[in-house]
Formats: structure tokens, C-alpha cells, sequence
């Protein structure tokens, strides 16, 4: 008897195994398709094209830059992402790069923060002059760093980041017709400023700031509206201002801020594995930054020096000028963010102390 029972039981599981296996697929392990771990699995094979909006020319040094991360993003994914890169203001023009992404008119872009006021405030911290960073790599360090502070969070919910970064620091032109040396040279001089805190700054020093948009810098000198300003070397390159000027100081003034982001949902719509390669792309991007801003510094400095530019660093007198003009500006920011309900000394600190940090790292 109990034989019997125990072969009528073996039967039925038997056969309760062949119908279950007759009708779930999804018990058959999937096959290896060789592609390499990235943290998640690959969804489908579906290729997906994006359109970057890249407002300035292809003539500066962040262009190659970005058509070797669209190759990058190739060949890490297959062929799977495709980035088209749009310069020139193609798909806009340059005020409307942040909303045009944030709404979907475009899938990407990348430009200046500070030429957003207001938008990302708390960013905006790392653009005042002379806060004392010593490279393009401590502001980059800093800004990343930053990002990860609560007062962040909320400036930069409606993006998804790939990277934040800075460039060598802005040198202040001249067309003035003698060399500067000390504040004292730069009385009464017209000088372009690059956003609202610089104003103070300059007007500190004794100069009157004058608005000029990145692009009619060598209109506006040509026709005698400024006799130079803060103008990088990625705007010096790109409007050969190079040909309009005659002195050219080179200092740790303001460091650029700029951003390379996506449209959130473009991003959430990608599959795991492929916004994996997206965030480690960031990181490649920025590793090849300094190489290619510190070859186009050189390359300008040379360029000022073959169009009988005169070009000059700052003694440490001259320094200690700029840094004292510049503290009002920072206190200027500082109680324009305690009126917007922000605690401006506690972000200001942060930033200070991160940019020391930094400064030991990249010596």
C-alpha cells in the first residue's frame, strides 16, 4: 500500500511539472548576451537620438570636446545613444536654453549658470570675483561637491545633470591704451561686466561696468562703447577679440560656471543600463576638460602676444586691491540671499571651504 501510494504521488508531480513547464516561459534562464555589467540589466536594443542644444560657435574649445562625448556615448552603448550636437544657438537662442530643455523643446544643452541670475542662485556663489580658487579644477571640485548640500537640491530639480564645470579664469581685456598695473589704471575705463555682482567689483576699482552680451564684445570695443572687460578665453577665441585690444591681465578673477544637462524625462526615459553610461559619461566629460582649456589659454596667450597684446599677471599689491573690491560684492550676494530666504553667509562659508579644500588637493 504504501508503494502504491508513493508511485500514484510521484506520477502527479511528475505531471504537474510537465504542465508547468509546458506553459511558464519565463522559467528558461535567460540567455548571456556578453554585454558587460554596468549595475543593470539591458531592457531592449532601441536606439535613442537626442538633440543638444550648444549655444556658442563651433569655433571654442568645449565644442570637440562634446562631439567626442557623443562618439564616447556611441561606443559605450553600441550605437544605442546618439547625441546630435546643435551649435550656434541652432535650436535657440541662448536666454532660452535652460526653459527649452526643462520643457522639452530640446533634450540637452549645455551653457553658462550665471548667465541665468536667479535660477541657480546657490550656484551662483562660485561666480564671484576672487573668491581665491587656484584652477578651473578646485571651482569644478567645489561646484560638484556643492551639489550634493541641501541648498542645492531644489535649483537643480527640474534637470538632470551630466556635469557641472569650470574653465581657466576670466582675464580682464583692455583697449585702453596704456598698461594696467594697479586699480588706480583702471579709473573711469568702460569695462563689460559679466554678471551683477561684477558690477560692484568693478565699480570698486574705480571702473565703470558696461553690459555687453557674450557675443558683441568686438563690436562694442570696435566702436568705442567699452574699452574691454571680463571676457574668457573660450569668448576671446570665438570673437578673436585678440585683434581689438591692447593689454591683456591675466589673473584668478572669476572662474566660469557652466552646466551640461538633460531634459528629466528624456532621461528617465532610458532604460537603466543606459542612464548608467549617461552619469559615468559626465565623468569622462569632465576629465577632459582641463587638457583642452588650458591648450586653448595657451593658444590665446599667444594669439594676444602676435597681435602686440601686452600681457601682464597682477603683483601682489594689484591682488590685494582686487580681493578688498571685491568683498562688498560678495556681501551684496550674501544679502540678496538672506531676502530670498536663504541663510547667504552659511552657503558663502561652504563655498569659501570647499575651494580651500580643493585648493590643497589641486596644488
Amino acid at each position: 500500500m504504501k508503494k502504491t501510494l508513493a508511485l500514484i504521488l510521484s506520477l502527479a508531480m511528475s505531471f504537474s511539472l510537465l504542465l508547468t513547464g509546458c506553459g511558464d516561459t519565463a522559467s528558461t534562464p535567460p540567455a548571456d548576451t556578453g554585454t558587460p555589467d554596468t549595475g543593470a540589466a539591458v531592457t531592449d536594443d532601441t536606439v535613442y537620438t537626442f538633440k543638444i542644444d550648444y549655444p556658442n560657435s563651433e569655433n571654442s574649445a568645449i565644442y570637440p570636446v562634446l562631439a567626442d562625448w557623443a562618439e564616447y556615448l556611441s561606443e559605450q552603448s553600441n550605437g544605442r545613444l546618439v547625441a546630435e550636437i546643435y551649435a550656434n544657438g541652432a535650436l535657440g537662442s541662448l536666454p532660452d536654453c535652460v526653459n527649452n530643455c526643462i520643457g522639452g523643446v530640446t533634450d540637452g544643452f549645455w551653457s553658462g549658470v550665471t548667465i541665468y541670475p536667479g535660477v541657480f542662485p546657490c550656484t551662483e556663489v562660485l561666480g564671484l570675483p576672487m573668491l581665491g580658487a587656484n584652477s578651473q579644477e578646485v571651482v569644478t571640485a567645489a561646484m560638484n561637491a556643492m551639489l550634493e548640500e541641501d541648498f542645492m537640491v531644489k535649483e537643480w530639480e527640474n534637470l538632470h545633470v551630466i556635469a557641472l564645470h569650470s574653465s581657466t579664469a576670466s582675464p580682464i581685456l583692455f583697449a585702453a591704451g596704456k598698461d594696467i598695473n594697479s586699480a588706480a589704471d583702471m579709473k573711469g575705463i568702460n569695462l563689460r561686466l559679466s554678471n551683477a555682482y561684477t558690477t560692484t567689483w568693478l565699480t570698486g576699482l574705480g571702473a565703470s561696468p558696461v553690459s555687453c552680451g557674450i557675443n558683441d564684445g568686438y563690436e562694442y570695443i570696435e566702436k568705442g562703447i567699452i574699452s574691454g572687460g571680463l571676457f574668457f578665453f573660450d569668448q576671446i577665441q570665438s570673437s578673436s577679440l585678440y585683434e581689438q585690444i591692447d593689454h591683456l591681465l591675466v589673473a584668478d578673477t572669476i572662474y566660469p560656471l557652466t552646466m551640461f544637462c538633460m531634459n528629466n524625462e528624456v532621461y528617465e526615459g532610458l532604460p537603466a543600463d543606459l542612464q548608467a553610461i549617461i552619469d559615468e559619461s559626465g565623468l569622462w566629460f569632465r576629465d577632459q576638460l582641463p587638457v583642452a582649456y588650458n591648450t586653448q589659454k595657451e593658444n590665446m596667450l599667444t594669439k594676444c602676444e602676435d597681435n602686440n597684446v601686452v600681457v601682464t599677471e597682477p603683483d601682489e599689491a594689484f591682488v590685494a586691491e582686487m580681493t578688498a573690491a571685491a568683498q562688498p560684492a560678495w556681501d551684496q550676494w550674501v544679502d540678496t540671499m538672506n531676502g530670498n530666504g536663504y541663510d547667504g553667509q552659511a552657503i558663502l562659508d561652504t563655498a569659501r571651504g570647499y575651494i580651500a579644500q580643493y585648493n590643497d588637493v589641486y596644488k
